[in-house]
């Protein structure tokens, strides 16, 4: 092999190594596979379950809607669960001190772990826009413009709240067992997504200060769930109401990373 051919060879092993290693340990386990068929399948087969013989206009929104709710259940149930374990594995087995032996930074780690989760994220948001946007666009030519701004407020929206969870997940990965990591992670989604809307119901019946100050700091992950404005076909969100919540998740999310990052270490 000529000396060129050597250096190029050495660049291709050295190239994002560490993601390269946890990427086929993923696609060996044969896991995503389940979760991308239910993802795939689950929105072509629930919809027969509406009426939607008497309402054939129900069951574009109703496709649309199963395939965002399979989003955030894969997101919930194994995407961050999957992320967890990407830094537990990691950090007990000694995989990131040892990559750490060959020079790469802490930092280059953790990021080429959350590559991973992105990916498979990644891949699963473009099947749930490619359903929705295809096979889901309403009958009425003027419904489409509004219907494609909704499912992009809603992609970037996701975003911005399921990726910083898993990286989350991985710095508490590597610092805890790894099904503590994703019983931490995976609450503290399910809180701001759904058990906000408890805390809302308490404070607006019993105006208590204390859980008025914890409503204010907790997570209003729910503020990215467009669900229903899909359902209902309601448009898109204004200008003015999705910037203010991108900014929210801004700063949230900068809160996020800078927790995990302060979390995250090569060995336990």
């Amino acid at each position: 092999m000529t000396p060129m051919g050597a250096d190029k060879r050495k660049e291709e092993i050295t190239i994002m190594p560490l993601f390269k290693l946890t990427l086929k340990t993923i696609i060996a386990r044969n896991t995503y596979l389940v979760f991308l068929l239910l993802l795939v399948l689950l929105p072509w087969i629930l919809p027969y379950l509406t009426p939607f013989e008497e309402k054939p206009s129900v069951f574009a929104p109703a496709r649309a809607q199963t395939a965002w709710s399979m989003l955030w259940v894969i997101s919930l149930v194994w995407l961050i669960y999957q992320a967890a374990i990407m830094g537990h594995d990691g950090a007990s087995q000694g995989v990131l001190e040892y990559f750490k032996t060959l020079g790469m930074k802490k930092r280059s780690q953790m990021l080429q772990l959350w590559a991973n989760s992105l990916l498979f994220c990644g891949i699963c948001l473009s099947v749930v826009l490619f359903t929705s946007l295809v096979f889901a666009l309403p009958e009425k030519v003027e419904g489409v413009r509004p219907w494609v701004a909704t499912n992009l407020q809603f992609a970037l929206l996701y975003c911005m709240v399921m990726p910083p969870l898993f990286l989350l997940a991985i710095a508490l990965g590597t610092r805890v067992n790894g099904t503590a990591a994703y019983v931490v992670t995976a609450g503290l989604a399910v809180y701001g997504l759904y058990g906000i809307g408890y805390l809302d119901f308490f404070l607006s019946q019993s105006g208590n200060p204390v859980i008025d100050s914890l409503y204010v700091i907790s997570p209003h992950y729910h503020l990215a769930d467009l669900t229903n404005r899909l359902v209902f076909q309601m448009g898109p969100l204004e200008t003015g109401a999705f910037i203010k919540i991108l900014v929210y998740f801004v700063g949230f999310d900068l809160l996020v990373v800078a927790v995990s990052a302060f979390l995250f270490q090569v060995k336990k």
